[in-house]
């Protein structure tokens, strides 16, 4: 009784405060919200920079910049800026921290291999990039970065509409761009969460040459509200080595990052009766980029992965799978201005090698493989162009071409797609700032969509080589506007895919690709900021509608609930105190392998001690009144994690 009229007042209060998201005020950030907005770290992380493009969620009418493959800064796009250390309630994953965004949702199952959508679109239809790699995907459910260690992150910057001409294929519903954090000077970090007995340490250390990073993360098999087992059990070791230096008049970085996790369980409701356990996700990414201050960029990459699997059910013999590839390309690119407009031309490669994939049954030694060394190229011509009219208005042009080549066993697939993208930024009067955006996107499918047919945690999946490429087209329009102390951004956006591929069931438990038809997916999101006149105090709170159906009428895979989040953050002197509150109304249209859930209320709290220069404690709790709750509308979805008690110490050496 006492916990529910807790938990209605806190909710009361929040809701009276204002609907919005705003990043936690670190201590060792500018007293002044207005400050603290202004400094941004650019993507060699150098602090301190005053910011020409600023997040309009957090309440300035300047742009954001969201890079992409493409060197520019899109005008139009919608897209959010987030960072692991000033979230609240320190997220256990990357997932959890996208998925605050508005317009973003978790999908797939519960546990360290969720995925999500971004306004509807999911799986293989948003196109991450790690140091401007792309990532490819190794599993139906789209690409998991469960891999990164969030404390090594940076800036996360999500991307909502269809992308590609500045991300790259893929990018026909989405994007985000993840930028490794810089270590400058000496880190340690060490925390614990009680739920599974979640343990991890960071440590890292370097100057404006170099930084060097490493990080251990484990958990054990923990338990939801209502006492279910939940196989929530991993350890991952991972690290970043960044390099930069200036050679006369040209910049040059390098990153490598490892990361190796082991015996990762599947948390699903078959548990314990079924069970899945990944036994190894391995991967190595590296980049090596040069820049001219004449505008010339280029960068090369590469991506070497491997997911092994293991399914056990009683009555039937374990069963295993196993996909690795190498994947590496290129960018060169050239920035230039004539008169009023800022262009860029460029050129991206992307291929992948030794694309390899089995099943087996019983033992790992009776393997079928239906991808053997198989590889791809992809080739993309793309150029944008900025057109400033006016003081008060801005235009923005761009397209992509690509060209792709698949290969596998004598097989060969040649596919071809162009994309365009057009947008406005119009200024009518301080403080006000109005967008549009029209955009076509494009995807192809993968090597793993058209060839690989086997087991997985799951079932049984079956390839299709006759799967042909998606088409998405968009329109996004926005309205921002602030003053001294408030914000307001808004955006109403529509989303419609040619071709959408879907898993159809072709017997029980086995599962096939195909091109359904036509998707349609719309929806609205907003949020509002208001840094308080008393200095320390700043709320943001936000709402996003997504509704997806393809051309029958049948609700599409991935759509998120109806969602409000109210964030608040209090710092004074040397502490500060922040709440997260999330509403998430009914789900009763479930797409393809889901079901509905129910709607709920979720909290989120922490507390920021600074002990003394250098030294700060922060003390957290993650689903503060224990709600029993399904986190994603999956079928084989469990319930969320009991409530977890954690604290975090931090040293840093300025």
């Amino acid at each position: 009784m006492l916990q529910t009229l807790t938990r209605s007042a806190f909710a009361a209060a929040l809701s009276v405060a204002a609907c919005a998201t705003v990043p936690a005020l670190a201590e060792e950030k500018p007293d002044s919200l207005a400050e603290y907005e202004d400094l941004d770290e650019d993507q060699d992380g150098r602090r301190g920079r005053r910011r020409d493009t600023v997040d309009a969620w957090h309440g300035e009418t300047v742009l954001v910049t969201a890079k992409g493959t493409a060197a520019d800064d899109p005008d139009a796009l919608a897209t959010d800026v987030v960072r692991w250390d000033e979230a609240i309630a320190a997220p256990s994953d990357v997932q959890d921290l996208v998925t605050r965004v508005p317009g973003v949702g978790a999908t797939g199952q519960n546990g360290l291999f969720e995925t999500f959508s971004i306004r509807g679109s999911g799986a293989n239809g948003i196109l991450i990039l790690l140091g401007g790699m792309p990532l490819s995907a190794q599993r139906r459910a789209g690409v998991p970065i469960s891999f990164v260690e969030p404390a090594l992150l940076g800036d996360i910057r999500v991307t909502r509409g269809p992308a590609v001409v500045h991300y790259g294929p893929g990018a026909l519903g989405g994007a985000i761009s993840i930028e490794p954090r810089w270590f400058d000077a000496s880190f340690l970090q060490a925390g614990y969460a009680t739920a599974g007995d979640e343990a991890n340490v960071v440590a890292g250390f370097g100057s404006d040459r170099f930084s060097l990073a490493a990080a251990r993360h484990q958990a054990g098999d923990s338990r939801s509200p209502d006492d279910v087992p939940l196989n929530t059990s991993y350890r991952r070791e991972s690290a970043t080595l960044q390099y930069r230096e200036r050679f006369g008049a040209f910049d040059v970085d390098a990153l490598l990052l490892p990361s190796r996790t082991e015996n990762i369980g599947k948390s699903n409701s078959r548990y314990p009766t079924r069970d899945t356990t990944y036994p190894e996700d391995s991967h190595t990414v590296g980049r090596v980029r040069i820049r001219h201050d004449g505008g010339f960029e280029a960068s090369a990459y590469a991506h070497d992965q491997y997911l092994g699997t293991w399914n056990r059910r009683p009555g039937s013999p374990d069963t295993f799978a196993a996909v690795s590839s190498v994947d590496a390309g290129m960018t060169v690119q050239q920035t230039f201005d004539a008169g009023a407009f800022s262009n860029d031309v460029g050129i991206e490669y992307l291929g992948r090698r030794d694309v390899t994939a089995y099943d087996a049954s019983g033992s790992t030694l009776n393997r079928r493989y239906s991808l053997r060394n198989a590889k791809e190229d992809a080739w993309s011509l793309f150029a944008t162009s900025d057109w400033r009219v006016s003081d008060a208005l801005a235009l923005e042009f761009g397209a992509r071409r690509t060209w792709v080549e698949q290969e596998q066993r004598g097989a060969s697939v040649d596919d071809a797609d162009h994309a365009f993208t057009a947008g406005a930024a119009w200024t009518p009067a301080d403080g006000h700032r109005i967008t549009f955006n029209a955009s076509t996107g494009y995807r192809f499918p993968t090597l793993e969509e058209r060839y690989y047919s086997g087991v997985t945690a799951q079932g049984e999946i079956v390839g299709n080589p006759n799967l042909g490429s998606e088409r998405s087209r968009g329109v996004d329009l926005g309205y921002a506007w602030h003053d001294d102390a408030w914000s307001l951004e808004a955006h109403a956006w529509r989303n419609v895919v040619d071709d959408l591929i879907q898993l159809t069931d072709l017997a029980p438990d086995v599962n096939g690709y195909g091109n359904v038809g036509e998707g349609t997916l719309h929806g609205a999101e907003v949020a509002l900021g208001w840094a308080a006149p008393a200095p320390g105090l700043a709320l943001r709170a936000s709402a996003a509608v997504v509704r997806g159906h393809d051309e029958t009428g049948r609700p599409l895979y991935g759509i998120p609930p109806v969602t409000a989040e109210l964030e608040a953050r209090y710092a004074r002197g040397d502490w500060s105190v922040g709440a997260r509150y999330s509403h998430r109304w009914k789900m009763d249209r479930p797409g393809f392998e889901e079901v509905e859930r129910d709607a709920v209320d979720v909290v989120d709290a922490d507390l920021r001690w600074r002990l003394r220069d250098g030294l700060d404690l922060q003390f957290y709790l993650r689903n503060a009144f224990d709600e029993n709750y399904y986190a994603t509308a999956d079928e084989l979805s469990t319930f969320a994690q009991e409530r977890s008690i954690g604290v975090n110490l931090v040293w840093t050496l300025h």
